[in-house]
């Protein structure tokens, strides 16, 4: 496995059924009551840096498929943008870009200001460094224990003694419930263990962007309200930028301070919920609709 893809961490089922943990301003993890509903937070006003994150004119293809194609996109610090499409559109090769696990074929990219699309591995590794990126599916090397995947990136990106990254992977275990396991191995672990300790391993490193790669697919109603808040706790506690790929609509709106669709390689366009909702362009309309009308039906 490339060393680049031994950073990434992928997120599906958190099914926290009694208390969950969260992080406090000291970046130590603190036990919270249940979050099997939906909590409110007020959407942030953005005065802060305006394309934290930046994309202009960027297109990539994959022999004769284009799949991205002059795209501009600007993500403010501190926002949660959820990015929505139909299959096919790009949403993953995006973010894969973000991290230097692809490169465009044309456009540039800022990260802070930094213009990284030719960056090679070793200029993309301090990046990674406070940059998560969380998969439906599970990276975890089946060779090394539950302590050794947790602690893989705390020893590649930073220096810290033995003691320290110790009480760092209890941690992030007592958060995703899976306290007491550091010495077992991941064939020893149940499928939804094993995504939870995927979980545990991208929180680690205390990230101030994370990617989120469809975190609820699959997930039963409870376990997809916990993982939205999750996704915004991380964001009003700690001031994370997160860019959300979701199939899912209610989650979209509800964790998104702003949605932007993708529709042809291109950005149809980005804005609130609300104002996506109330959009007049045929095709923003048209990809809402189902979801207004299960609104309606809701009330």
């Amino acid at each position: 496995m490339k060393q680049a893809d031994c950073y990434l961490a992928y997120i599906c089922c958190c099914r926290f059924r009694t208390k969950v943990y969260s992080t406090s301003q000291n970046g130590r993890f603190v036990l919270m009551e249940p979050m099997s509903q939906p909590e409110t937070f007020e959407r942030p006003v953005f005065t802060g840096v305006e394309g934290f994150i930046r994309l202009e004119g960027v297109s990539k293809s994959f022999g004769d498929l284009h799949v991205i194609d002059a795209l501009d996109l600007s993500i403010r610090k501190g926002e949660t943008l959820s990015l929505v499409g139909n299959s096919g559109t790009g949403k993953s090769v995006l973010i894969k870009m973000l991290i230097g696990l692809l490169q465009p074929d044309q456009g540039k990219i800022w990260l802070e200001g930094r213009e990284v699309q030719n960056f090679d591995e070793q200029e993309w590794m301090p990046i990674r460094r406070y940059t998560s990126m969380l998969f439906q599916a599970n990276a975890l090397f089946d060779s090394l224990t539950v302590y050794e995947n947790i602690a893989y990136p705390l020893r590649e990106h930073f220096s810290m003694p033995e003691q320290e990254i110790s009480n760092k992977v209890s941690e992030v275990l007592e958060w995703v419930l899976l306290p007491g396991i550091e010495y077992q191995y991941p064939s020893e672990l149940s499928g939804g263990m094993r995504k939870r300790i995927g979980v545990a391993r991208a929180i680690v490193t205390q990230p101030q962007i994370v990617l989120y790669d469809e975190p609820t697919a699959g997930l039963d109603p409870i376990s997809t309200t916990v993982v939205g808040n999750m996704i915004k706790r991380l964001q009003h506690q700690n001031g994370v930028t997160s860019i959300v790929i979701t199939h899912d609509l209610k989650s979209a709106m509800e964790v998104g301070d702003r949605v932007a669709l993708l529709h042809q390689g291109k950005v149809q366009g980005v804005d609130t919920p609300d104002g996506m909702l109330a959009s007049t362009d045929p095709v923003i309309h048209d990809f809402f609709e189902g979801y207004r009308m299960m609104m309606e039906v809701l009330g």
